[in-house]
């Protein structure tokens, strides 16, 4: 979003790619979302669990390979330019490994047959946080530009957008089930 809203001060990279702005190889994040957003849906859906569970572990794999090489390249920082944070790499591993061993043991614990998953329509998602999304979207976009470098005005928009996209995957992962109407179907895959 920042790379939208305020080009002038995004500038990102890792492992080689990069960019500032537009410029490089800014077309990485957009596409980084769309897959993450993409598994949420997936398994918002409960449908098609074989995809869903290789697309989970490429994931965690690709990530946690990538913070552990990253930590042990001699200038492994990550930094977090808007709020003043920086660290290393290394205090990432751990919990990304964590993750890891998380999701395979959802895969496992769903191909066991143990946990019925529930099943939704393709079409069904979660209106409320889409709307809110939408609403903090105009937030960001004034904060933003009213915003320079990274005053108080970018921190509230980057907030902001933080939450924009936690709404986002609300949106798009199960379904809210209300008591009143009738609980989904579920599959034992």
């Amino acid at each position: 979003m920042r790379i939208l809203f305020k080009p002038e001060i995004s500038s990102w990279s890792i492992f080689g790619l990069g960019g500032k702005g537009f410029i490089g190889d800014f077309w990485l994040l957009p596409l980084i979302i769309l897959f993450a957003l993409f598994i949420f849906y997936l398994e918002g859906r409960g449908r098609l669990r074989i995809l869903y569970h290789i697309l989970l572990i490429i994931w965690h794999l690709l990530i946690t390979a990538g913070i552990v090489y990253g930590s042990f390249q001699s200038d492994a920082n990550i930094s977090f330019g808007t709020w003043g944070i920086s660290f290393s790499f290394i205090w990432l591993v751990i919990p990304f490994v964590l993750f890891l061993l998380l999701a395979i043991a959802l895969v496992i614990l769903e191909l066991s047959g143990k946990y019925k998953i529930p099943r939704f329509d393709w079409t069904k998602i979660n209106w409320k946080p889409f709307l809110i999304a939408l609403l903090l979207f105009p937030v960001a976009l004034l904060f933003f530009r009213s915003g320079t470098g990274f005053n108080w005005l970018v921190k509230i928009a980057v907030a902001s957008t933080i939450i924009q996209w936690i709404l986002l995957t609300e949106t798009f992962g199960r379904p809210f089930i209300l008591k009143s109407k009738q609980a989904p179907d579920s599959t034992d895959r």
